[in-house]
């Protein structure tokens, strides 16, 4: 655009004028509710607007706010008013933009919304809900694998054999695996009726399937699913009847498993391990009150991985048996190291 052009434009520019009262009036009244935010009474405004709202009347300076707050609100600065305690005058606030709100949850109500996410994403998975809970469990990514970017990515890091399990889970489809439990070497062919997937934690993924051959119901390590093939035909599982899935089959926490009579466990967590703690035990109820965490277990070895990795994160265990079980695993461990 050369000199002309810009010349040209200007012209066309609105000539500016001076305003008149009642703009000027409106103009001030909104600096004021800029600089007051928590808000200004009528009385307040008779004083720091001397000269705009001075009428000897009150009830006719407040019919006058009262036009002049419908003014400002037509262009788009919206102003409410709430009676005050002694009833005598109310006070007026300018209100925020409401595209400019931001929403606040509490660390429970995220864990709460992620575990949606993920219920939903075990009944119909999707790959946006998983990504989803990741983002704002608890509002911490620490426990979760970097994100990627694009789909391509994604499937990259989960796997061919993830993906066609998410496949399968969608189309009902009953599926052929390879799958070891110690040793890749000892892997092993298994053909299963897919029901849900499940997640412990972070970082723990489990596939809750109908084993064809043993009729029962099984828990798979996802990770240890080398490959995994479609088959035609329909499903054996039925999701009703003596077979049907049931809350205990979406146990998997190692300190659930049945290995002995329930026992009382308290942990007195530190600030700074008490996110840990709760992740650690997702699957076990437990009360909280304040710093101290109360659950059962029937298996104590089962809480031995968290008080491995994480053992500044406790100030106080209970029961004494599980400290004296942590003890005998440290030595033994201690033990093993010395002899290589």
């Amino acid at each position: 655009m050369n000199e002309k052009e810009l010349d040209k434009d200007l012209d066309q520019e609105i000539e500016p004028r001076e305003m008149n009262p009642t703009e000027y009036r409106l103009l001030t009244l909104l600096f004021n509710f800029f600089r007051f935010p928590e808000g200004l009474t009528l009385s307040s405004l008779r004083k720091i607007m001397e000269g705009f709202y001075d009428n000897e009347n009150k009830d006719s300076d407040r019919r006058k706010l009262s036009r002049d707050i419908e003014e400002l609100g037509a262009l788009g600065f919206h102003i409410k008013y709430y009676p005050q305690k002694n009833g005598k005058d109310f006070v007026y606030v300018l209100t925020k933009d409401p595209l400019a709100k931001t929403l606040q949850f509490t660390e429970e109500e995220l864990r709460e919304i992620s575990a949606l996410l993920l219920k939903g994403y075990s009944d119909s998975p999707k790959y946006e809900l998983y990504t989803a809970a990741r983002k704002i469990f608890a509002g911490d990514l620490e426990y979760f694998p970097e994100l990627n970017e694009s789909s391509e990515d994604a499937q990259e890091e989960f796997g061919e054999a993830a993906f066609q399990i998410l496949e399968a889970l969608k189309n009902q489809t009953p599926i052929r695996i390879k799958y070891y439990k110690t040793f890749p070497e000892d892997s092993y062919m298994k053909e299963a009726d897919p029901i849900r997937l499940i997640r412990k934690g972070g970082q723990d993924h489990y596939l809750l399937a109908y084993d064809r051959e043993e009729k029962t119901k099984k828990r798979f390590v996802l990770p240890k699913i080398l490959s995994v093939e479609l088959l035609q035909g329909d499903l054996l599982y039925q999701s009703r009847g003596a077979k049907k899935e049931t809350e205990e089959d979406r146990v998997i926490h190692a300190g659930l498993f049945p290995v002995h009579e329930p026992k009382n466990v308290e942990w007195t967590c530190k600030e700074e391990g008490l996110v840990k703690a709760k992740l650690f035990l997702t699957g076990i109820k437990y009360t909280d009150d304040k710093n101290k965490l109360s659950f059962q277990s029937t298996n104590l070895e089962g809480l031995l991985p968290f008080l491995w990795r994480w053992p500044e994160a406790l100030e106080t265990v209970q029961p004494q048996e599980l400290q004296t079980i942590f003890q005998d695993s440290v030595k033994q461990i201690s033990e093993l190291y010395d002899k290589v």
